[in-house]
């Protein structure tokens, strides 16, 4: 008994053409859909929005990572000593709801 429902020695039925181009224009029609619905929840919903500007953010520095070989070591040690002498904090705007990331350098003391 075969693990699939398609075996090897099935033979493939004769296809209509009517069918063939039924089906493309279906797999068309859902692809325009999904791509549509993905759009229109970009455009409306200010989460997704936000979403997908920390992936972008996230894949440009991996690639920038990737592709910067001529950084020296000195330039990133002076660059990890800068991060940990900052500290982030969440600040409130006027309105109260929405925030923004602000780099506060610790108070000397």
């Amino acid at each position: 008994m075969a693990i699939s429902p398609y075996g090897a020695g099935a033979r493939p039925r004769p296809v209509d053409p009517d069918t063939e181009r039924r089906r493309a224009r279906l797999v068309l029609l859902i692809a325009t859909v999904g791509i549509a619905a993905t759009l229109l929840a970009y455009a409306i919903s200010p989460g997704v929005r936000h979403a997908v500007s920390h992936a972008a953010h996230s894949v440009k520095g991996a690639v920038v990572h990737v592709l910067d070989r001529d950084d020296d070591k000195a330039k990133a040690a002076k660059a990890k000593k800068q991060a940990a002498k900052t500290v982030k904090v969440h600040a409130r705007t006027s309105a109260g709801t929405r925030g923004r990331h602000v780099a506060v350098k610790p108070a000397k003391g």
